[in-house]
């Protein structure tokens, strides 16, 4: 199977073409991408096809960071294809949250050294098989990709400060953000803070109060509750879970 998986930081875009298919998942920041006409915004929780010798540009945020799969023409020989990889389109599709974490822990792995590109690769492709394709969506309104930015920015700030850097007013803000990512703003902000703890968790020995309260929470009983609530696990057994793997 030739498949080639890296971790890329993007800084800049230029049109270009390639003899092979391309699979994107963002690990941070987001993503303009246009492909043949087919625009819409890389972002997280989701995934992007571009298939072979098919034009495409793309416009990074600062932070952009994306786990790669680069997949020549026949690398499956024979082996299931995952539905993603069947038709010749480009296709930008939403991601399970549990099935994202996978992702997001893979690319953690491989950028700190711990997993080979090459066994990442055949685990990124295992979950992929899990993944069924939906179509590029419309192009997004001048509104919507100001929502878009607002939402990957960093240090973001409260609803209302959100809304004022993307020139909405707060009811239309909050429509377009929910629109355009699936998530309320508090539930964005939500993802952002738990992603990073989880991150915290499994590759640093900061005790977990000091993690909860750098993240804001007043104590860590709360946190642990939170956290719990949204993994199926409490900080600890994250945190063992992860160094076992």
């Amino acid at each position: 199977m030739s498949i080639h998986l890296e971790l890329r930081s993007y800084r800049g875009g230029d049109r270009h073409r390639h003899d092979y298919s391309q699979i994107l998942l963002p690990m941070q920041g987001a993503m303009r991408l246009d492909v043949e006409g087919h625009r819409s915004v890389v972002s997280s929780q989701c995934v992007a096809i571009i298939p072979r010798e098919h034009e495409h540009d793309f416009e990074p945020t600062a932070d952009c960071s994306m786990l790669i799969l680069d997949v020549e023409a026949g690398a499956f020989a024979g082996e299931a294809e995952p539905a993603l990889l069947r038709h010749p389109v480009p296709s930008l599709t939403r991601v399970e949250p549990w099935l994202w974490r996978m992702f997001r822990q893979l690319g953690a792995e491989v950028e700190a050294g711990t997993c080979r590109p090459s066994d990442a690769a055949q685990m990124a492709m295992a979950g992929l098989q899990l993944v069924a394709p939906s179509a590029m969506p419309r192009p997004l309104s001048r509104a919507e990709g100001r929502v878009i930015e607002v939402a990957h920015s960093d240090g973001a700030g409260s609803v209302a400060e959100m809304a004022r850097t993307a020139g909405l007013g707060q009811s239309r803000f909050h429509a377009l953000f929910r629109a355009t990512t699936g998530q309320s703003p508090k539930q964005a902000q939500l993802t952002r803070l738990f992603d990073e703890a989880a991150e915290l968790l499994v590759m640093t020995a900061l005790p977990i109060s000091e993690i909860a309260y750098g993240l804001g929470y007043q104590n860590a009983s709360s946190f642990n509750r939170q956290f719990r609530r949204r993994f199926g696990l409490t900080p600890s057994e994250f945190r063992a879970a992860g160094r076992s793997r």
